[in-house]
């Protein structure tokens, strides 16, 4: 049983906790470390967390073996390396870093230390986008010539200025830092390197300081387009679609829990995954993975690699948007 420290007890951040708490035989949490211990105390209290009013107290803690980041974007970076230096596994919420160099510099550092550093990306682990790697990766789509997804929720609806995710800095380009870099993730998963994007982001209805409609197009270094819409003040809803010759395979609503399967000839196949739940299952399925990884049980399905390239696509997207140009991705 691995014995873990989060940072951030926010709304995600409790989520996390309540995926594995008194459920898995592979990892639990012992402590957590906030900025005002007074508000999490109630949580702390039901899921037996001992408080830490300071990431820097939470690693000194010498029964911790890993800590979970559910923390602010800006500050994945550095705490990664603290938590490297300190001799603790991390998996760290998306995105991974802001910027390439500093993916580059949390994962050497994770390294060097020999301990283990993951992203979490719990879409990776539902069923639907497992079926659809599948499709992709056996022919059954055909040749694929394009992906697309688009996603869509009220979450800049009512941000108040002091919530962490009304600072630009924090989300720029609307929302590809919360939600757009799972179809990054998702994207890069499947086909591989991003070789340039362009995206247009634009901030038209919302009060918090964040564009509230993003839309950015890749080119893929296989030779594949992409596209990726996100945004910010409407009804939540999804759409994942990956169109190949032979099949066009599409996940919809933001559960993924229904995938449909469309051939260019022959009857269509609507699978439904029912009550799995991406807010708990899927949690629960990658913080085991972090475990197994740990005790060497099996690597972690998201490898180094790629957690670094999802970052230099999210970083040209973010740029692309700033410059109104195409840019390549590092």
């Amino acid at each position: 049983m691995i014995k873990a420290g989060i940072a951030g007890l926010g709304w995600w951040g409790q989520n996390l906790v309540r995926s594995v708490q008194g459920k898995s035989d592979a990892i639990s949490f012992t402590a957590g470390a906030v900025r005002h211990p007074e508000k999490a105390a109630e949580f702390a209290g039901q899921q037996g967390l001992a408080l830490f009013d300071s990431f820097e107290a939470m690693l000194a803690d010498g029964d911790i073996e890993a800590v979970v980041l559910a923390t602010p974007h800006s500050t994945h970076a550095e705490q990664m390396v603290a938590a490297a230096a300190a001799g603790k596994h991390i998996y760290c919420e998306k995105p991974f870093t802001m910027h390439k160099t500093d993916a580059e510099r949390a994962v050497a550092a994770a390294n060097a230390a020999g301990v283990q550093v993951v992203v979490g990306q719990n879409r990776r682990f539902h069923p639907a986008m497992g079926e659809l790697r599948e499709r992709v990766l056996s022919g059954a789509l055909g040749t694929a010539l394009h992906v697309e997804a688009t996603e869509g929720g009220p979450s800049a609806i009512g941000l108040k200025p002091d919530n962490w995710r009304s600072q630009r800095s924090e989300w720029p380009a609307g929302g590809m830092t919360p939600m757009g870099i799972h179809l990054i993730d998702g994207m890069i998963d499947l086909f591989g390197t991003v070789s340039s994007v362009y995206c247009q982001s634009v901030h038209r209805f919302v009060e918090a300081d964040v564009d509230d409609a993003t839309s950015a197009l890749l080119q893929f270094d296989n030779g594949m387009t992409g596209y990726i819409g996100i945004v910010l003040a409407t009804r939540p809803q999804l759409r994942f679609a990956v169109h190949g010759t032979d099949a066009i395979a599409t996940i919809r609503e933001r559960s993924y829990n229904f995938l449909d399967i469309v051939p260019f000839e022959g009857e269509p196949e609507n699978i439904d995954y029912g009550d799995y739940k991406m807010d708990g299952d899927a949690l629960t399925a990658e913080l085991e993975a972090f475990a197994g990884a740990i005790d060497g049980t099996a690597p972690y399905p998201i490898p180094h690699d790629q957690i670094i390239h999802a970052v230099a696509v999210l970083e040209a997207i973010i740029k692309s948007a700033e410059t109104k140009a195409p840019e390549a991705v590092a």
